[in-house]
């Protein structure tokens, strides 16, 4: 467990907690810098650990409690700040509304969301963390919405396209362009 006095990534809780091994990790790094994607979505698409471990790391790293959805009972009032489509889009619960707004969301990093929340409320916003797909089942219990059909996710292998190849297929078409100008330019 971190205790505060430095700051961990979020690699290093996983390593720490055991639950990915240093190869798994190097790869995930290298996937998640040739692909521009977070480390934690690439871990989970590689299917090295849980959305649920992620979202427990990231916790444990940016100082949040990480929340139960199954015990939660937001409160109406609550409930009532924001559409059940908003909820959904950003991946939000507010849970009690007294002297400050209490609400559960995924992404601790978006700082926007929770000034927004708290423009809305007009009141502090205290922020619990939890998986986004636990906080989505939550909002649709919540505002009563349809569940739906949960169609399982295939996994995938993200295959990042190598820099070279691609620096090598724009070159071969900005040849392609220009030989094709100066065709041109010879015709006419």
């Amino acid at each position: 467990m971190n205790d505060g006095s430095r700051f961990l990534k979020l690699g290093e809780i996983l390593l720490e907690r055991r639950s990915i091994s240093s190869r798994k990790l190097q790869r995930g790094l290298e996937v998640a810098r040739e692909t521009r994607q977070r480390l934690g979505d690439v871990l989970m698409e590689l299917g090295y650990v849980s959305e649920e471990e992620v979202a427990r790391c990231l916790a444990e790293q940016y100082g949040f409690s990480y929340e139960d959805m199954s015990l939660l009972e937001p409160e109406p009032s609550a409930l009532e700040l924001i559409t059940p489509e908003f909820a959904l889009k950003w991946c939000i619960l507010p849970v009690a509304y007294r002297d400050q707004l209490r609400c559960v969301i995924a992404d601790p990093l978006n700082v926007e969301l929770s000034d927004t929340m708290a423009a809305i409320a007009r009141k502090p916003v205290v922020c619990t963390l939890a998986s986004k797909s636990e906080i989505q089942k939550a909002v649709r219990r919540a505002y009563g919405l349809p569940v739906g059909i949960a169609v399982p996710k295939r996994r995938r292998t993200p295959q990042p396209e190598s820099i070279l190849q691609r620096d090598r297929s724009l070159l071969i078409e900005s040849v392609s362009d220009e030989s094709a100008s100066d065709t041109v330019r010879r015709a006419a």
